[in-house]
């Protein structure tokens, strides 16, 4: 049943993004996407018919401002994002204005309307390289540009939300994985090789990340929206507070898919530095929201390779 309830997403159309859209979708939302012309709707074709999509440019304020103030969404969830493919996007100009002033001028235009909560999605990109769990009191030292604008964003956002007593929380995911999931990424690319039995190329078995499944995630932001007035202003890290070396993700793999495949490693560029630590400190959104991850490594890409299983169509 719909009710009157509107929900806005940016990059609506993106991994993380469209897992949203169909939540809210099921939850009974009025949902409505901003999206950049041109954009593959491929995670969105079998809802494409009960959502809005509306092609806005967040980098201009004028036209991003009459659209808010028309649709007045009561929650705003903010995907959008340009340079975390660093392979692909790394026009200067582009990750600036994007991620910055389209940030900027998305609160800005929300100020304006009677609002009930808006997500800022940050990245474990501002942290930076650290040599132990990382905590959201600690120094931002991001390590390229994407991560800097990503900073500079959850600042602004924190700076409205108590200069202004706006109700914006930021919430920085981690390595998430699941439903929808970019082709070109890890665990896609390893699940579509040992279910197809496909060659498999990598670049090494050492890296590090904290992979944190996709229905973990969705809770968490829904908790931030029920608790937003509890918790406006605050940063949540979001993962799983255990770190998971690549190697082992490909055993784990090709143990539920049952491969007999033989990754191949050192045949893809290494494309950024590498830290031995990349791992969540998650005492804050524990404590603060009562969230805690309920899938483990295992489970979730129990659940993942079972929708891939699925709509391996998708990734062709």
């Amino acid at each position: 049943m719909r009710n009157n309830k509107k929900v806005l997403i940016t990059g609506g159309a993106g991994f993380i993004g469209a897992n949203f859209a169909h939540k809210f979708l099921d939850l009974g939302y009025n949902v409505n996407l901003i999206e950049r012309k041109g954009v593959d709707i491929w995670r969105l074709e079998s809802i494409k018919d009960k959502i809005k999509i509306n092609y806005v440019d967040i980098r201009n304020y004028d036209e991003l401002g009459q659209f808010i103030r028309r649709l007045k969404p009561q929650i705003i969830l903010h995907f959008a994002t340009y340079g975390a493919y660093q392979a692909k996007q790394q026009d200067t100009k582009e990750i600036i204005n994007s991620n910055l002033l389209g940030t900027i001028n998305l609160i800005n235009a929300c100020e304006e309307i009677n609002f009930k909560c808006f997500i800022n999605t940050g990245s474990s990109s501002e942290y930076g390289i650290k040599d132990k769990p990382m905590k959201e009191t600690d120094l931002s030292e991001p390590n390229n540009l994407y991560g800097i604008t990503k900073a500079a964003t959850t600042m602004y956002c924190q700076y409205m939300a108590r200069k202004k007593d706006l109700p914006i929380v930021t919430i920085r995911p981690f390595a998430v994985y699941g439903y929808f999931e970019e082709k070109e990424r890890l665990i896609p690319t390893v699940i579509k090789s040992c279910l197809k039995n496909s060659a498999l190329k990598l670049s090494s078995p050492n890296f590090v990340r904290d992979f944190i499944f996709i229905e973990d995630v969705v809770r968490a932001y829904l908790l931030a929206i029920k608790n937003i007035q509890k918790v406006k202003g605050e940063i949540f890290n979001l993962g799983t507070g255990k770190q998971a070396v690549i190697g082992e993700v490909v055993k784990v793999i090709k143990k539920i898919t049952k491969s007999i495949i033989k990754p191949e490693y050192g045949k893809v560029k290494i494309i950024q530095l590498e830290p031995k630590c990349w791992l969540a400190d998650i005492s804050k959104i524990k404590e603060l929201l009562n969230w805690q991850p309920r899938y483990d490594l295992e489970e979730g890409l129990k659940k993942d390779i079972d929708w891939f299983k699925k709509n391996i169509s998708l990734y062709k």
